[in-house]
């Protein structure tokens, strides 16, 4: 009898272990591949385009390296790949909706670097890459490392400064006089400003512009008072100016791209960012529509934080650790002073995944904590340059 109630017992426990299994399994099943693996590198484009195309402002993310990936194959197909990009932006605003593979890099003295976490569905047998989550850390190149390799570059300023605003309107309002368009165009707001001596002060603006209601046919001395245009109708422009004053006056130039909701550049963007290449838009969409694991994928969620400039040595890696160093249950990065600044975008918090769902939908872990135990990773830089160089790590820091 006792022998009994012990084998019940027993075959009770095994049933109770192998019900939670699947959990413990499906976590355990992490692999390391390759980063200059095809597959990742598929992963890698779709999550950028999908970063990209989500976001509301700033300019579009470039791949500079991938630095980690961790792979999670499903029960039935595809896989959810972790992904660490380090990124840096281009010239391109994100409004332009272009793809981060047709945008120029920006000069690495005025660029922005950062890492970016992706968690995000590929199914490949279905049509499907679906970014579930992302994270994004981005900084301004430090000064120092600027005036080490080029001490006459310009140097980042501040967008909200009173002379920096003046200088883009004074370039708006050389393109409201000098171009074609039928509307006038109005400031949208300032993106980009870096500052120079050259024969004197010199400012140099990248800024952004909405068409008005405001007929060229009529003469406005304040486009300001302007009505803008419905979002959906109106055209965006995107602009670089400068203002130069010297002992023979003060010179400006301006040069605008504009584009509309309707510019293939802004469709291609919208529509290739969700299809895989090669794959017509039309049958991916139709494909992917029907479906049975469209159902649940959900909207993507992610946040963008902008640390301020800071001289120290942040390495791509670091930033993650200095967004990790936390007062009052915020994060403060190193040598930050001040609160964040306003433009910083974050839409919600990420949640943590559900377990319980049926086997037959893909399962998104929280972000692992380890990073690839491949020796291919961090893969090759994209483009190595001289000024971000140093500030690309191998490896992680360890504590």
């Amino acid at each position: 009898m006792i022998w009994l109630v012990s084998m019940l017992f027993g075959i009770q426990v095994l049933c109770s272990c192998t019900a939670v299994s699947p959990p413990r399994e499906v976590a355990a099943a992490l692999l390391s591949p390759r980063c200059d693996d095809p597959a990742v590198e598929h992963a890698t484009d779709m999550a950028l385009r999908q970063i990209n195309a989500d976001r509301e402002e700033g300019y579009i993310f470039s791949l500079y390296r991938i630095f980690s990936a961790r792979e999670q194959p499903q029960e039935t197909t595809g896989s959810v790949f972790y992904l660490i990009l380090d990124v840096v932006d281009t010239e391109c605003p994100v409004l332009s909706r272009k793809l981060w593979k047709n945008c120029a890099h920006r000069p690495a003295h005025l660029a922005v670097y950062g890492q970016c976490k992706a968690i995000i569905y590929i199914n490949q047998a279905r049509n499907i890459a679906h970014l579930n989550t992302y994270e994004c850390t981005l900084q301004p190149v430090p000064s120092r490392y600027i005036w080490s390799v080029c001490p006459d570059c310009p140097v980042n300023g501040n967008v909200s400064e009173p002379e920096c605003i003046e200088s883009a309107l004074l370039c708006l309002a050389k393109f409201n006089e000098e171009s074609e368009q039928t509307n006038y165009f109005s400031l949208l707001n300032v993106t980009r400003v870096s500052m120079q001596w050259v024969f004197g002060p010199a400012y140099f603006v990248e800024f952004l512009i909405q068409e008005t209601s405001c007929s060229k046919k009529e003469k406005v001395a304040d486009v300001s008072k302007c009505e803008p245009l419905p979002s959906d109708v109106a055209q965006i422009g995107f602009c670089h100016g400068s203002k130069v004053r010297s002992h023979l006056g003060e010179s400006v130039s301006v040069s605008c791209e504009i584009f509309s909701q309707q510019d293939p550049a802004t469709k291609e963007g919208k529509q290739e960012a969700n299809q895989t290449p090669g794959k017509p838009s039309q049958d991916q969409e139709a494909s992917a529509s029907e479906d049975s694991f469209s159902s649940h994928l959900g909207k993507t969620v992610g946040s963008i934080k902008m640390l301020p400039p800071s001289d120290e040595d942040i390495t791509f890696f670091s930033l993650k650790e200095s967004q990790d160093r936390e007062q009052d249950g915020k994060p403060v990065p190193p040598g930050a002073v001040g609160p964040t600044p306003s433009h910083v975008r974050e839409k919600t918090q990420v949640k943590k995944p559900d377990l319980t769902k049926p086997v037959t939908e893909p399962v998104f872990l929280p972000f692992p904590e380890e990073v690839s135990a491949s020796d291919s990773c961090p893969g090759e830089a994209k483009k190595m340059d001289g000024i971000l160089h140093p500030l690309v790590i191998r490896k992680p820091t360890t504590a």
